[in-house]
C-alpha cells in the first residue's frame, strides 16, 4: 500500500511538472512572412471585365493601412472605390462606368498587411482589361531633382495621352504611377501610343499642377510605350518653378526689438511700419534688407513702460498689397528688457584666415562709437589701420591693415566705446590674434576635361568649390572643354566641386519654365567628398558627367 502510494505521488509530479512545462512557452521565431494571396475572384488579368467590384482573398487574416493614399488605380476613376473586409478577403467595389477596351490596374502599395505583424504585401496589384487583352507595352525611368542630381521619391509620373501642353495643370492624367525609395518608375499596360510625360512632387496629391512651390518634370517631346527594357530608360529633372507673384512666405521675432520678414522672391522696394496698437502710433525702426533681397531685418524702439502685448505690423512692396500681421511680444522679462550688445570678430582661434580682412560685428546696428576707448595694437605697440569699411547697417566693421604673419595683433575696446540702436553700451572686449600660418593651407590643382556630350563654345560653365555645408567658396567662368586651375590657400576640411552648365549665360543656375518649354539647368557633382589637408598638394582629374 505504501509502495502504490509512492507511485501516485510520482505520477502526479510528472503531470504537474509537464503542465508547468507547457505553460511556459518559449515562444518561437517571429512571424516574417507577409499575406499570401489565394484567391482573385473575378481572376487577376480577366479579359472582358464587366464588374463593379472584385475580391482578393488571402491565406490570413489582414488589414487595411492608408488605402486612400497608397491605392493607384491607372486609368483613374473618378471616385475612390470604397473598400470592406469579411474574414481574410478584401473587396473593392466602385461606381464609375469603365472605359471600354482598355487595361486598368490597381496598385495596392503598402496598405495590405497581415493582422499581427504587420508584414507587408509588397507588389499586390490587380489587373484586368475591358478588351480581349491585356495592354502589355510600358513607360519607364528615372526622376532627379535639378538641384543636386539625387533621385525623388514618393512624386506622381503622369501619362497624358493628348499632347495639348496645359494637361498637367487642368486635368488628371490617363496613366501614373509614383516613384519607389530611388526615384525610379515603370507605368505598365500601357496601349500602343505615343503620350505627354510629366512627373510632380505635390503636397495634395490632386495630379494637378498648381504652380510653385510644387516640383514638375516635364519631357519636351512624345514618349512611345514599348516592351523593350534593355535600353536605359526616360530620365526626368524635377524643379520648382521662379514664382513671379511676391508674397511674404514667414515672420518671426524672437529677440528684443528685432523683427524678421522672409520674402518668398527677392523684393524691390520693401516698406515695413510698426504700430502701437493703443494708440496707432508708428514705432521708430531701422530695416536692413539682405544682399538677395529676400529677407528683411527691423530693429524697433519699444516703449519701456508699454501695456500693450503684440504690435500691429504692416509690410507692402511695388509687387505686394499692404499686409497686415500681429507681433506678438513676448512677456518674458528678459525679453521686455534690452538685450545686451555684443561683439565679436571673424578671428578662429586666435587666427585670422590669410585671405580674409579684419572684421568685428555686432549682433545690433551701433549708433555710437567712442574713439579714445578703441585700441589697435601691434606687438604690444598701438597703431592705426588706415582703412575701415562699414557695412550691413553699422553691425560689420572691416579692419584694413598691412598685417604681417611674424606678428601680434590686439583689438581692445574698453566699456562703453559702442552704443547700439536700444542706447545699450559695450561691454570691455579684447580680442587677440596673429595670422594663420601659411603651411596651415592646403592646395588643389585641379584638370578639368569636359566629355564630348558637353562640349559647347555657346554656353558658359560655372565651376564652384564648395564647402561641406554647400557654401561657395570659390568660383570660375569659363567656355573652354578643358580647364586647369589652382585652388589656393584652402582652410583644411571637406569640399565639394560643381559645374554649372549656364545655357542662358546670366551666371547663376537657373530653373525651368514649363510653359516656356525651358529645361532646368543641368548640373554636374564630383562624386566624392574633396579631403583637404595642412601643408598638402592636392592633383585632382574629372570629367563631369550629368545623369542624362
Amino acid at each position: 500500500m505504501r509502495l502504490m502510494n509512492r507511485f501516485w505521488y510520482i505520477l502526479i509530479l510528472a503531470l504537474v511538472w509537464g503542465c508547468a512545462q507547457q505553460s511556459s512557452p518559449t515562444g518561437g521565431d517571429k512571424d516574417t512572412i507577409p499575406p499570401v494571396v489565394v484567391q482573385y475572384e473575378p481572376n487577376n488579368f480577366q479579359l472582358h471585365f464587366d464588374e463593379n467590384e472584385f475580391t482578393i482573398t488571402f491565406d490570413e487574416y489582414i488589414q487595411v493601412m492608408d488605402l486612400s493614399s497608397q491605392l493607384i488605380i491607372s486609368p483613374p476613376l473618378e471616385k475612390n472605390p470604397e473598400y470592406s473586409l469579411r474574414g481574410k478577403s478584401l473587396t473593392l467595389e466602385w461606381e464609375d462606368t469603365l472605359q471600354a477596351n482598355s487595361t486598368y490596374q490597381f496598385n495596392f502599395g503598402k496598405s495590405v498587411v497581415d493582422l499581427n505583424e504587420g508584414n507587408i504585401a509588397n507588389g499586390l496589384r490587380y489587373v484586368f482589361s475591358t478588351g480581349s487583352y491585356i495592354d502589355s507595352l510600358f513607360v519607364y525611368g528615372t526622376l532627379i531633382d535639378a538641384t543636386d542630381n539625387s533621385t525623388v521619391p514618393e512624386a506622381v509620373v503622369m501619362l497624358y495621352k493628348t499632347d495639348a501642353d496645359t494637361m498637367p495643370m487642368t486635368s488628371p492624367p490617363d496613366y501614373f504611377a509614383v516613384t519607389d525609395e530611388s526615384g525610379r518608375f515603370s507605368i505598365d499596360y500601357l496601349p500602343t501610343g505615343h503620350f505627354k510625360l510629366f512627373a510632380l512632387k505635390e503636397e495634395n496629391n490632386n495630379f494637378i499642377y498648381d504652380g510653385p512651390p510644387e516640383k514638375i518634370a516635364y519631357l519636351g517631346e512624345t514618349v512611345e510605350s514599348t516592351f523593350n527594357d534593355t535600353t536605359a530608360g526616360i530620365w526626368l529633372s524635377a524643379f520648382i518653378e521662379r514664382d513671379t507673384s511676391q508674397y511674404i512666405s514667414s515672420s518671426f521675432g524672437k529677440d528684443y526689438g528685432k523683427y524678421t520678414i522672409v520674402f518668398n522672391i527677392p523684393t524691390e522696394n520693401p516698406n515695413v511700419v510698426f504700430r502701437d496698437p493703443t494708440n496707432g502710433e508708428s514705432l521708430k525702426s531701422i530695416g536692413y534688407l539682405n544682399a538677395t533681397r529676400d529677407t528683411l531685418i527691423s530693429w524697433v524702439t519699444l516703449p519701456p513702460f508699454r501695456d500693450f502685448d503684440e504690435v500691429e505690423v504692416i509690410v507692402s512692396d511695388d509687387k505686394l498689397e499692404p499686409d497686415t500681421s500681429a507681433w506678438y511680444i513676448e512677456t518674458d522679462p528678459d525679453f521686455r528688457e534690452k538685450a545686451a550688445l555684443k561683439l565679436s570678430s571673424n578671428t578662429n582661434r586666435n587666427k585670422l584666415n590669410l585671405t580674409h580682412v579684419f572684421t568685428l560685428r555686432a549682433n545690433n546696428p551701433l549708433v555710437e562709437a567712442d574713439t579714445s576707448l578703441i585700441h589697435f595694437f601691434e606687438d604690444s605697440v598701438e597703431v592705426f589701420p588706415n582703412q575701415f569699411e562699414r557695412g550691413e547697417l553699422n553691425r560689420k566693421f572691416m579692419v584694413h591693415y598691412p598685417f604681417k604673419s611674424e606678428s601680434n595683433y590686439v583689438f581692445q575696446a574698453e566699456a562703453g566705446a559702442f552704443k547700439d540702436v536700444f542706447e545699450s553700451y559695450s561691454d570691455s572686449i579684447k580680442i587677440a590674434f596673429s595670422l594663420q600660418d601659411a603651411d596651415f593651407y592646403g592646395r588643389m590643382e585641379l584638370a578639368l576635361s569636359l566629355s564630348e556630350q558637353h562640349q559647347s563654345f555657346s554656353e558658359n560653365r560655372i565651376l564652384q568649390l564648395l564647402s561641406q555645408d554647400n557654401r561657395v567658396v570659390s568660383e570660375v567662368i569659363f567656355r573652354e572643354n578643358k580647364l586647369n586651375h589652382s585652388f589656393e590657400q584652402l582652410s583644411p576640411g571637406i569640399y565639394k566641386l560643381k559645374v554649372i552648365y549656364d545655357s542662358n549665360n546670366d551666371g547663376e543656375w537657373t530653373a525651368g519654365e514649363y510653359l516656356q518649354g525651358t529645361q532646368p539647368e543641368r548640373l554636374s557633382f564630383y562624386p566624392e567628398e574633396i579631403q583637404i589637408r595642412s601643408n598638402w598638394d592636392m592633383e585632382l582629374e574629372w570629367e563631369p558627367t550629368t545623369p542624362y
